[in-house]
C-alpha cells in the first residue's frame, strides 16, 4: 500500500487564563491510498482538533512530524500549509454556517477555484459538473443556501471541497445532524466519491454505526490520546 499520510507525536495544546488544556498528546497515525481512516470519540476526545491540525487551523506543539504523499511538511511554518490544501480539503458538519448566504450554490463552488486563479468560464464549468457529481441538478446552480435542506447542503458543502481536486478528504461529522435516512444516501454517496475520484479519507464521527459502515480502520480516542487502534 502507498502511505500517503503519516503522523507523529502530534501534539496541541490551549493556553488561556483559566491555564492549561492538552487537547492532543503524541498522536501518531498513517494513511494509505484508498484507505477510509475514522476517529471516534466522545466529545472533546480531539477528533476534529486533529483534523484542524493537519488543514493549520490550529498549532502544532515541537516534537511532532507530518509527511505528506512522501513529502516532508514543516507543521510549523503557515506557508507549509499552502502544499497541505493542495491536496487535502475539509468538509465540515454544518455547512450552512460556512455557507455564504449571499451567494448561490454556484458561485459558493466556484470560489475557490477564483482564489486559485482559475478563470471565471472555466471556474463555472467545473463547479456545475462537480454539483452534478454530488447530485444536484442543474436547476439548482443558482439557488441561494436557504433554500435546500440540510442533506442537500452537505452535498453542497462536499462539492465545495472536491472541486480543487484534493486526493485526501477530511469529512468532520458531515452525518451527525441528519437523519437516519439522509446519513445512508450521503455514506453511499461518499463511498461512490471515493471510488471515482480516488480518494483517501479521514472520517470523524461519534457513531460507531455508521464508522463500520464507510470505514477500514477506526481510532478511538479519549481525552486527546488514541486508546484502540482498530484494523
Amino acid at each position: 500500500m502507498c502511505k500517503v499520510l503519516n503522523i507523529q507525536n502530534l501534539s496541541v495544546t490551549f493556553r488561556s487564563k483559566g491555564g492549561v488544556v492538552h487537547a492532543l498528546k503524541n498522536i501518531s497515525f498513517s494513511l494509505d491510498k484508498g484507505d477510509v481512516l475514522a476517529l471516534a470519540g466522545e466529545s472533546g476526545s480531539g477528533k476534529s482538533t486533529i483534523a484542524n491540525a493537519l488543514v493549520g487551523l490550529v498549532p502544532w506543539e515541537k516534537g511532532g512530524t507530518y509527511e505528506l504523499f512522501g513529502e516532508k511538511i514543516n507543521p510549523y511554518k503557515k506557508k507549509s500549509f499552502a502544499i497541505v490544501r493542495s491536496k487535502m480539503q475539509m468538509a465540515f458538519q454544518d455547512p450552512y454556517s460556512s455557507l455564504n448566504p449571499r451567494n448561490t450554490v454556484l458561485e459558493i463552488v466556484a470560489v475557490p477555484l477564483l482564489a486559485r486563479g482559475v478563470s471565471k468560464s472555466k471556474a463555472i464549468e467545473k463547479s456545475k459538473k462537480m454539483l452534478d457529481m454530488v447530485g444536484l441538478s442543474t436547476a439548482d446552480v443558482n439557488k441561494f443556501p436557504h433554500a435546500f435542506s440540510g442533506g442537500q447542503r452537505q452535498r453542497i458543502g462536499l462539492a465545495r471541497a472536491l472541486v480543487l481536486e484534493p486526493q485526501i478528504l477530511i469529512c468532520d461529522e458531515i452525518t451527525s445532524a441528519l437523519d437516519v435516512s439522509v446519513q445512508a444516501q450521503i455514506l453511499h454517496l461518499l463511498n461512490d466519491l471515493r471510488k471515482e475520484l480516488n480518494l483517501s479519507l479521514i472520517f470523524i464521527s461519534h457513531d460507531i454505526a455508521v464508522m463500520e459502515i464507510i470505514a477500514n480502520r477506526i481510532l478511538r480516542l479519549k481525552s486527546g490520546e488514541i486508546i484502540h487502534n482498530v484494523h
